[in-house]
């Protein structure tokens, strides 16, 4: 059996939550998104945010060639022993020698990069733009969703 996941993440990935305003928004969800659980992870630098089985391609934001051999070498380099990203300077891209970052390119589910994550696991609403206004007001930051399944 698959785990479906939804994940709540900050726009910006350098964007670190406080814990208190962390447990208010991990409140939030537990009360309004029915989910098994609510989990909150947090890291001094940004995470890869992934889509699980959804991914099907990673592709330049340029030229939408696909990048995924080159990409997978990419984010190895770039995340080192710890698997964290403490920059997502751009880079030059195989494909048509133009520069962007890990997180430019255009991932098909959308996947991101963030230091404060709440992820929402079995979700049995879906979250409405009230659920995310009241997300971002509570952070004071606009966020993203990423569906995920294991």
């Amino acid at each position: 059996m698959s785990a479906y996941y939804t994940k709540v993440i900050p726009v910006n990935p350098f964007c670190r939550v406080d814990a208190q305003t962390a447990r208010t928004v991990q409140r939030y969800l537990e009360e309004h998104m029915m989910a098994m659980s609510v989990e909150i992870e947090m890291q001094e630098h940004p995470a890869f945010i992934d889509c699980g089985g959804y991914l099907e391609k990673i592709a330049c934001p340029f030229c939408g060639s696909e990048l995924s051999d080159w990409w997978a070498e990419a984010m190895d380099e770039a995340a080192g022993e710890t698997g964290l990203f403490a920059s997502l300077d751009a880079m030059r891209l195989p494909c048509c020698g133009r520069y962007a970052s890990l997180k430019d390119l255009c991932y098909t589910a959308p996947c991101g990069f963030a230091c404060t994550a709440f992820i929402l696991l079995h979700p049995r609403k879906q979250l409405e733009g009230y659920h995310l206004r009241e997300v971002e007001r509570l952070l004071g930051t606009q966020v993203s969703v990423i569906e995920s399944r294991i």
